[in-house]
């Protein structure tokens, strides 16, 4: 279920999950604690802050879940209410926010990110290129004429990454994460260290952005 306009994150997700998106920033008040978190931040931040949680609000009401406040957890991710999984996406021209309920997802990640080449290392960072699946992913994509694969990769890691801070309540980042690209919009995702976990998720391209959808089986 999609609530909003904005990029497109139907298809991504199972029907499960509630997305509220936009292509700009929103306006609206924040809870004391939200306001504090942001309060040194520049201003370009303060504003993608609110629109998260702006656009929080809205999901977690769909799914008969309303708060008034989303304080910042100490993996400085959103701290969702009990029974309720999460996840917080913002690049230019796209934010986002997909829930779910914890019984039926144990976590949940999506990330958007600009569909251009990255800068030099930056995918060393978060990929091991060095690894022969990965390197045939991203060389498929290319050949297919996918626009940035490197840019694909980025933003299905960066939703792995979030998936599993939703499901452990804690940043594992991408520590012992391997994430595989498929040419059918697909994507492989799984960690032999820390919490394991096997899972498959989804990539798309859209106006410029790529983007990357992910869920854990609830345990």
């Amino acid at each position: 279920m999609q609530l909003r306009g904005g990029t497109d994150w139907v298809g991504l997700l199972p029907a499960s999950v509630v997305t509220a998106a936009v292509d700009h920033d929103l306006s609206g008040p924040l809870a004391d604690d939200e306001r504090a978190a942001i309060a040194r931040a520049v201003p370009s931040r303060r504003a993608e802050f609110r629109t998260g949680r702006l656009l929080a609000r809205l999901a977690l009401t769909a799914i008969g879940s309303p708060v008034t406040a989303l304080p910042v957890g100490r993996s400085g991710a959103p701290r969702w209410p009990d029974g309720v999984v999460g996840t917080i996406t913002h690049c230019p021209g796209v934010r986002a926010c997909a829930v779910a309920r914890r019984d039926e997802h144990a976590g949940i990640g999506i990330d958007a990110t600009p569909a251009r080449p990255l800068p030099p290392g930056v995918l060393r960072r978060v990929a091991d290129v060095a690894d022969d699946r990965v390197a045939r992913g991203l060389a498929v994509l290319r050949r297919t004429g996918v626009e940035s694969p490197d840019s694909v990769l980025l933003a299905a890691t960066e939703a792995v990454a979030k998936a599993r801070s939703t499901a452990h309540d804690g940043w594992f980042g991408i520590d012992g994460a391997h994430v595989e690209l498929r040419p059918d919009g697909t994507f492989t995702a799984s960690a032999r260290r820390g919490p394991t976990f096997e899972a498959t998720g989804r990539w798309a391209v859209d106006r410029g952005t790529a983007r990357a959808g992910i869920v854990l089986a609830a345990r």
